[in-house]
């Protein structure tokens, strides 16, 4: 919907890999942009960049473009370095080197419209995009430092619309409730993996 709204051109859409962006944001199982803009936009090159170009009725015949990105590496940075982006939309955001979340932080000062969108799978308590950013951000927020604004949802298996009851049953069914993976892909929590696999691993001595 922003895209539709916006005055800016050229977006930034990153994940761990530009594979990983195009499939978790582009396609994201017939729910990513280009089926969101579909009959309005087509895979191409911007500058010799993989990129969305969207233009149609929803953006008032206004080209805007989607930029895909991979950001793991330490140098991914420099694939983004130069350019001028309005909004950015990451999945998997704790994958991202933190040299490339600067940089695509730097990248959008002059955004018109300047919003970031994240997703990310829980991870170690620690990890250091809840200590740098999430968290930092979010207690910036709640002493009213921190300006333009921030909104953090946590969802589990059960917010999602698009699995059934029955499917839903038959997934948790599969897990060890007491295991790191129920923790985290069940229940969304941020779990040391290391405690809690050998804490299993002593609870159920002489099963192995």
């Amino acid at each position: 919907h922003e895209l539709k709204q916006t005055k800016d051109k050229i977006h930034l859409a990153s994940g761990s890999t530009c594979a990983n962006a195009k499939l978790n944001i582009g396609d994201a199982n017939g729910f990513g942009l280009e089926w969101i803009f579909r009959g309005q936009c087509r895979w191409g090159k911007y500058k010799d960049n993989e990129a969305l170009i969207i233009k149609g009725p929803d953006t008032q015949g206004r080209t805007r473009i989607v930029i895909f990105a991979g950001g793991a590496k330490a140098d991914s940075f420099k694939r983004i370095r130069g350019n001028s982006y309005g909004m950015w939309i990451a999945t998997e955001i704790n994958l991202h080197h933190n040299s490339f979340i600067e940089e695509a932080f730097n990248r959008t000062a002059a955004a018109v419209l300047r919003k970031f969108f994240w997703d990310l799978n829980p991870d170690h308590p620690k990890a250091p995009i809840y200590k740098k950013h999430i968290d930092s951000d979010r207690e910036k927020h709640a002493r009213g430092e921190l300006l333009g604004g921030y909104n953090y949802q946590h969802f589990t298996i059960h917010d999602n619309i698009t699995i059934s009851e029955e499917r839903r049953a038959e997934i948790i069914s599969k897990y060890d409730k007491a295991s790191i993976w129920y923790k985290r892909d069940i229940l969304g929590q941020r779990c040391v993996a290391e405690g809690l696999i050998y804490r299993t691993f002593a609870d159920h001595q002489g099963e192995y």
